[in-house]
């Protein structure tokens, strides 16, 4: 027998093994391409961190907190820094409290020397006289209110007079006139019965004598 008819006794399955009948295949349904593109970009979950490192980076983070709140508190607390005191110049006074020798034809007679008063004041009188007529120079510095001036010299029916003001002395029942400049409170009592014109120019006059 020849090949040829050795292969045609050789019986041939018309389908293979274990495949069943076709009439029983189904279609497996393939993923679309959006489905693969969606199962391609999920997001894969991280692993998972041990407890231990999350209580310790939390406890280290309230640390840091704690320290910058300390540091805070302690470089903003007031008074921490000493302020340098700034050292005080004393102004010299404008013009020596001193009653001048003479003021026109007057010429000063009986004085007293500067010297310390209640209040931190200074004060100095001196009389004057041409002959005739007779006043008295009275100064005190510092003085800053003028109404409040003659009230403690007890100066009653104040009335300004030019760039004085001037009243009666309640004591003595003379006439005054005053006027304060540069904190200096000049003031002229009559003491022949002037009139408040002619004290008022004389306290111009002296405070021009004691320039």
């Amino acid at each position: 027998m020849s090949e040829s008819d050795e292969n045609q006794d050789i019986p041939v399955d018309a389908q293979p093994e274990g495949l069943g009948d076709p009439a029983q295949w189904r279609n497996v349904p393939q993923p679309s391409t959006e489905q693969l593109l969606a199962h391609s970009t999920q997001a894969v979950d991280p692993p998972k961190m041990p407890l231990l490192v999350k209580v310790g980076g939390l406890t280290l983070v309230a640390l840091l907190l704690l320290m910058a709140l300390w540091l805070g508190l302690t470089l903003g607390e007031p008074g921490s820094t000493e302020a340098v005191p700034t050292p005080t110049v004393e102004e010299e006074p404008p013009w020596p409290l001193e009653p001048p020798v003479s003021v026109g034809n007057m010429v000063k007679g009986e004085s007293a020397s500067p010297s310390s008063a209640p209040a931190g004041r200074e004060i100095a009188r001196a009389n004057y006289s041409d002959g005739s007529v007779k006043v008295l120079l009275l100064l005190s510095r510092p003085e800053d209110d003028l109404e409040d001036y003659l009230a403690n010299l007890r100066v009653e029916e104040v009335e300004a007079v030019g760039d004085a003001k001037c009243g009666m002395s309640a004591d003595t029942q003379l006439p005054v006139c005053a006027r304060i400049i540069d904190e200096t409170a000049i003031a002229v009592a009559g003491l022949s019965e002037q009139e408040f014109q002619q004290l008022a120019s004389l306290v111009e006059s002296f405070y021009a004598a004691m320039q």
